[in-house]
């Protein structure tokens, strides 16, 4: 009996993903970038993530500066948000239209 109600629940959700990701696959034509770019992708995410660091050591240095002049918000996304988001929030392979992604 208890078996049966699992098996139930399991039917009845995996249809509902079913369902609901057909939708969502057709909404909008997707451009799936090629192998090199996907290839050339893996190198300058090391470095981008190196830049992130670097820019955070940056920050860091900067924020008594930014803070008496009021631009906190300002050198935080310049220097940390910017380019934490090129390394880990980007898809592989896309490179232009970064202001679409966020």
């Amino acid at each position: 009996m208890n078996r049966a109600k699992y098996l139930k629940i399991i039917m009845i959700s995996c249809l509902f993903f079913a369902l609901s990701a057909g939708n969502v696959s057709g909404a909008l034509p997707v451009e799936r970038p090629g192998a090199f770019e996907m290839v050339i992708d893996v190198p300058i995410r090391i470095l981008s993530l190196g830049l992130t660091v670097v820019g955070t050591a940056f920050f860091i240095v900067a924020l008594p500066f930014a803070m008496s002049s009021g631009s906190t918000g300002d050198a935080w996304d310049a220097l940390v948000v910017e380019p934490f988001q090129f390394t880990f929030t980007r898809p592989l392979g896309k490179f232009e239209n970064m202001e679409e992604l966020n």
